[in-house]
């Protein structure tokens, strides 16, 4: 066994569970931003309870993985290019990791390769 030749790609617990249930994920939580933000909650245990407003206005504890931080996320649509360019192989490789289908993976990398070869 070698020195690993990539750096490993640790998205937030609360990503991770999204992709576990096959449920959407902004692109930012693979962004630099979105991988610092995950390596500073690393420091918090995922089993550790926080105080948490809820929709409704009242407050709860919650399971710190199951939070994130609303205000930090940048919705796909005003993500950088750079940032989305810097988003999608991290995504696909998670996703690989992941076990999701080989066709699932490859068609997002065809769609997000589309996007950032198009001439517009």
């Amino acid at each position: 066994m070698g020195i690993p030749d990539d750096p490993v790609i640790t998205p937030c617990s609360y990503t991770l569970r999204k992709l576990d249930k096959g449920e959407y994920v902004e692109l930012w939580y693979f962004t630099n931003d979105g991988l610092d933000e995950a390596n500073t909650k690393k420091t918090i245990d995922d089993d550790t309870m926080i105080l948490s407003t809820l929709a409704d206005g009242s407050t709860a504890w919650v399971s710190s993985a199951l939070t994130r931080n609303v205000r930090a996320v940048v919705n796909d649509e005003n993500l950088p290019f750079e940032e989305f360019c810097q988003a999608c192989p991290r995504f696909l490789t998670v996703i690989e990791e992941a076990d999701w289908p080989e066709d699932r993976v490859r068609m997002m990398a065809h769609f997000w390769m589309n996007i950032q070869v198009q001439k517009y």
